[in-house]
Order: structure tokens, then sequence, then C-alpha cells
């Protein structure tokens, strides 16, 4: 099957954007030519679907995540196979992920007990059918512009009865939040995904995971041997809810709760908080129209009418001009029309008129920086690549146009993506 692109016409549904990337696949936006109903759609990258490996991981997802009907989990429309090879048509869930939420900082005890419950609500049904997830993580985890948690990805899930698949020689999930037994390659059961719901609520109230390391041998041997801070020593939350945390977080699966219904039931014993309502995430509507009539008008010229679907939609999602083009040029495949809609579209600058530039003097000659913002960036860099952070910010200063050029030239340097994203929301102007 040819690589599937915007605008391709997918069985009888059209591609009108990119969701996310994967390890197995890409997921994308779709609009069903039938029904006019949008949805995700979830294919397997072409270069892989020749590894039989790889092919029964998705066909046992689609069998599992088939058997799955919970409000708390994102519904399977269909499986189809379009040029033999199969796709998923997933709920499209409106929107943004857990990990999304992060980046804007720590979330208050009850709005965080309020996501964890449900994600607990889903392992539940998922565990009483023999299902496990084995990836859970801040990314996995969509919430709704109604704040519905919408557990996804069952992508490595697998069932308890299959052992063909248990020992497969190596690790699977994501491994920060990869319980010890995964990261042995031991059998996994409800217990893993307790522990990696753990390391996720233990970073959504604290805003740091407890196991960090340099490299993944380091972080691995963490997860093995390493006792983190208790959260109620890094942030302002109740002692119960602490003491859930680290009761998920033990390293032998028989101290941690045994089902997430016991979680649950820890977690009911929180003392009753005030009524407030839970904040949305995040916010839209910042960028000015005549800036998205201009982006909808750059795009249009490469990928037709569909542009202003695609404009619309991601723009619920960034609050600057710049961010808006970059995330929508990642759907523009050529190499040349991406720069030259990145140029039409950023103009003679890439900062949002609607945000004010502080930080930055413009001169007649070689842009000036503010020092004391240059200085921070040099400090918040120097925590993910060292001293080396001054030498990398001041060659940086020299080809950067605005201060987010510059922020995004910065987050380059760091090889994690999570790392990069909250440099990025640290240093942002």
């Amino acid at each position: 099957m040819p690589v599937i692109d915007v605008g391709d016409i997918v069985g009888d549904y059209e591609v009108v954007g990119v969701l996310g990337r994967g390890g197995m696949g890409k997921v994308f936006r779709v609009r069903s030519r039938l029904t006019d109903r949008e949805e995700a759609m979830k294919v397997v990258y072409p270069d892989l679907s020749g590894r039989t490996e790889l092919a029964e991981r998705f066909l046992r997802e689609i069998k599992l995540h088939a058997s799955l009907d919970h409000p708390n989990i994102a519904a399977l429309r269909a499986a189809v196979r379009v040029q033999d090879q199969l796709v998923m048509i997933l709920e499209l869930v409106h929107g943004f992920s857990l990990e999304e939420r992060l980046r804007a900082g720590v979330l208050p005890a009850p709005e965080a007990v309020h996501y964890i419950n449900q994600v607990l609500s889903a392992l539940a049904f998922a565990h009483a059918r023999g299902v496990v997830h084995r990836d859970i993580k801040p990314a996995n985890i969509l919430i709704t512009t109604e704040q519905v948690v919408k557990l996804t990805d069952f992508g490595i899930a697998r069932a308890a009865k299959d052992q063909k698949l248990t020992n497969t020689g190596f690790a699977l999930g994501s491994l920060p939040y990869m319980s010890p037994e995964q990261i042995q390659s031991e059998a996994v059961d409800a217990r893993s995904d307790i522990y990696s719901l753990g390391v996720t609520c233990y970073e959504a109230v604290t805003g740091v995971r407890p196991f960090r390391g340099e490299n993944e041998y380091a972080l691995m041997n963490a997860h093995l041997t390493g006792i983190p801070k208790m959260p109620s020593e890094l942030a302002a939350i109740p002692a119960v809810l602490s003491d859930a945390i680290m009761k998920a977080l033990a390293k032998d699966p028989r101290d941690r709760f045994q089902s997430a219904t016991e979680f649950q039931a820890a977690l009911r014993q929180l003392p009753d908080a005030p009524a407030q309502p839970i904040p949305a995430f995040p916010q839209a509507g910042e960028i000015p129209p005549e800036d998205l009539a201009r982006i909808e008008s750059s795009l249009v010229r490469v990928l037709g009418p569909i542009a202003r679907h695609v404009v619309k939609d991601a723009a619920r999602r960034f609050s600057t001009v710049s961010e808006l083009c970059h995330s929508l040029a990642e759907q523009i495949p050529q190499g040349r029309e991406r720069e030259a809609f990145l140029k039409s579209s950023l103009g003679t600058g890439t900062a949002s008129p609607s945000k004010k530039a502080t930080t930055v003097v413009k001169t007649d000659g070689p842009r000036a920086w503010d020092e004391a913002w240059l200085a921070r960036l040099e400090l918040s860099l120097a925590a993910y690549i060292g001293p080396i952070a001054k030498v990398i910010v001041k060659r940086a200063t020299k080809s950067a146009s605005t201060p987010d050029d510059l922020c995004r030239l910065l987050a380059a340097e760091i090889s994690s993506e999570v790392d990069r994203q909250r440099f990025l929301s640290a240093v942002r102007p």
C-alpha cells in the first residue's frame, strides 16, 4: 500500500489530517465519505506490514479492542482491509491528551483524581476480560472537552490467556512508565498497569517522574531499585493520595493494589474537595481570524479545499501562529512545498501578533536579545545537555529570527521528546 498523505482516499474515508505517530504506525484524522462523520484511522507503516510479528500484534490489537465496549475506552468503530492491509477506524476524541495537559503544569489533586478514577474504571473493565494494556502513560490517556477520559492505544495489549506472546525476550512499553516485571521481560498481569498508572499519577501531581536516569540503563535500574520521594514532599496533596501513589509504585506486584477497583477504593478515602469545575484545556481562540485566513490561504495551495478543515481543527490546539504553522507543515509530505508554506504563512515574523514580544528588542542591525532571558535559556537547557548549553544558545541566537524560533532550535538539541516539551513549556516567552 502506498504511503498515505493528507487528501488521500482510503476505502470510504478521506484523510484530513495527521493525529500522531508511533512505533507501529500512524494515526490519521479521516472523514467518512458515506456518513460525513470524522473518525481516527490507525494504519501500520507500510515498511513494517510484511513483518509477521508486527502483523500478529496488530491483529491482536483489533480483536482485543473490539471486545472492550466501555465509556472510558476509545471505541473501535471498524476494522477493514485496504489493498491487503488492515486499518482500524477508531472513535475520534475531541480534546487533548494528559501529556498535553501536563505541559501546562501540574494538576491539582481533585483534577488528577478525577482523571485517574476514570482510567481505573477502564482498566477494571479490561482486566475483568483478561486484557492487560501494558502501555499506560499520559500520551495514551485522552480527555474530551467534557472532561471524560478515553484510554487508547492497545497496540501492545495482551490477553491473559495468550501465552504464545508472553515471553518475547524483550520488554514492550514506554520505559519511563514501565513496571519492573516488564523491564525484566517477566510475565505481566493487571498489577503492571497499576504500576504504570502510579508513575503517571505521580507525574501529574508533582510535575516530575518518580524514576529518572541519565540513560536507558540508569532509568531501568531506577525502576528496579530506586525509592522515590513521597509525592506529598513535592506537592501539596492529601496524605491519602500520596500513600496510594506509593503503594501503586511498589517494586513487588504483591505489594501493590491487586486490582483497579482496589486502587479506586483507596482514592475514595480522600477528604471531599470543595466543588469546583475542572478547568478545560487547552484554551483556543487566541489566534486572530485574519491570521487563520492567511494560513488557510497558504495551505489550500498545497492541500486543496480540505485545508479549511485541517486549519480549523489544528487551531483548537495551538495559541500562537508559529506553533500552528509548524504543526500544519507536518501534514505536507514534500519538503519544498512544506518550506514554501511556512514562508508564506509565517510572513516576515513567526510570532503571533496576539502575543506581545516583550523579550526581544528589534533593531536595524542584528537582532538584540534580552540578556536575562538568554541566561534563563542557558540555565534551563543546561539541565538537559550540560554546560555546553551556553555555546548552543549563543550559536542559535545568530540564526533565529524570533523568540519562538530560538526556543525550537534549542529544543532540537534535547534527545527526549518529553524533555523537549518540558523545556519549551518552561522557557517560551
